[in-house]
């Protein structure tokens, strides 16, 4: 999983790069160094700051132009599939986990840890770790974020509702809205990841905060009571109505849930903190006035607490091929901590990397307080498994959304794709 982007479709950025000198043409040309970003944002409040940030990069370095690609979030994983060696972008977006691990693994990424550790001061530890493997450091974090229950608040004053401390109390809320014709939660799971995040919160609910971690280390079987439980638990969902009609067909990346928030036909949305800044974006006055953020709750007589969070952080890596591998490492390491792009991301909704950057948002601040007071935090689960894992789990996870899966079914599909890696 990961914190997502607005665009359904590959954009291209246009030009971000600065003439340097006004003087002989041809040889600005020939000493002009080119180096290629690619990333996962082009709205306001993150892909915005991100250039300007590459443009004071280019100021500081005379010579140096940075061409930057931006894709939505799934398109950008298959297309970085599909090159490797010497076509792989010079620096670009990563999430650390196992999915920056197959690249690792695969040669494709340089081993930046001496430039982490020289400005290891200017950055969060505990998300730099999810891009540390053997000891090395393969990303730097500049934003990051966790998995939060979004309501709205007019809607629950209107019904005299408070966010839910336990899981009967959402079952109440779920019927109260219900009985109002107001679907509970808003979801759009054509890409799949923004159901599974229910999945995974409701297992770490009832297995403990590791339970994904234990099946990956084979402590436990990705077969185990918790997971069918789990399961269960959504379909339940499903057949009471807490989900639209046809969530498996509806776009998070064209805005189909967040629509359906903005015109209050539902009243809730389990998401990523990047929900913060889009929402910032897309519709301010809502942002403003009837955001409201709460646990997701604990379930009665399961292992795992509320305050055990999904969550993660975007990072920059650096390609293994790149010509001018210590000018790359440069930028990945400049946009990390530069603390004006880290204070605009905050201002502008977004969770910031770098610590210390102060932001006179409440909701981020809100978010930022749910992550520091974490008993536990797991990196999304997309992120921790293998890719050709971490996509079994999204399709058996839609499929049980679809009921075109039974949770025992579900789990013998994740087994058998863990036992066959």
């Amino acid at each position: 999983m990961k914190i997502v982007c607005l665009a359904s479709a590959l954009v291209l950025s246009a030009g971000i790069l600065f003439a340097g000198s006004q003087g002989d043409k041809s040889s600005s040309q020939s000493s002009q160094t080119t180096l290629n970003l690619w990333h996962i944002y082009n709205d306001q409040g993150r892909g915005v700051p991100i250039e300007k940030a590459v443009r004071r990069f280019e100021a500081a370095n005379p010579g140096v132009k940075v061409a930057i690609s931006t894709y939505a979030n799934d398109p950008y994983k298959t297309k970085l599939k599909t090159v490797s060696g010497s076509d792989f972008p010079d620096v670009f977006h990563s999430w650390g986990g196992g999915w920056l691990k197959s690249f690792v693994d695969a040669g494709l990424v340089a081993d930046i840890t001496a430039e982490a550790n020289a400005m290891s001061g200017q950055l969060n530890q505990t998300m730099v770790n999810l891009s540390r493997f053997n000891g090395k450091v393969y990303g730097v974090p500049y934003t990051g974020g966790g998995t939060i229950l979004f309501y709205n608040k007019d809607i629950f004053a209107r019904f005299n509702l408070q966010p839910p401390k336990t899981f009967a109390d959402l079952e109440n809320i779920c019927q109260t809205l219900l009985a109002n014709n107001i679907t509970p939660f808003a979801l759009a799971n054509k890409t799949k990841w923004p159901g599974a995040q229910h999945f995974v919160l409701v297992s770490m609910r009832l297995g403990g905060a590791d339970v994904f971690q234990q099946a990956n280390d084979k402590k436990i079987a990705f077969t185990d009571n918790t997971f069918i439980r789990a399961g269960q638990m959504v379909q339940d969902m499903v057949d009471k109505g807490w989900f639209p009609a046809g969530a498996n067909g509806l776009d998070w990346d064209t805005g189909q849930s967040r629509m359906l928030m903005y015109t209050e036909q539902c009243a809730m949305i389990v998401q990523t903190t990047g929900f913060l800044g889009t929402c910032r974006s897309e519709n301010p006055d809502f942002y403003a006035k009837k955001v409201g953020l709460a646990l997701y709750p604990a379930v009665d007589g399961g292992k795992g607490k509320a305050t055990d969070i999904l969550g993660g952080a975007n990072a920059f890596s650096v390609s293994a091929s790149a010509k001018n591998r210590d000018l790359a490492a440069k930028l990945a390491l400049f946009l990390a901590t530069d603390t004006e792009l880290q204070q605009e991301f905050l201002n502008n909704g977004v969770v910031a990397a770098k610590p210390d950057i102060q932001t006179q948002d409440a909701l981020v601040r809100e978010a930022l307080k749910q992550l520091a007071d974490a008993s536990f935090l797991q990196n999304y689960i997309d992120q921790t498994l293998s890719p050709e894992l971490a996509e079994v789990h999204k399709d058996t996870t839609q499929g049980l959304y679809g009921k075109t899966l039974t949770p025992q079914q579900a789990a013998d599909a994740m087994q058998k794709a863990f036992d066959a890696q």
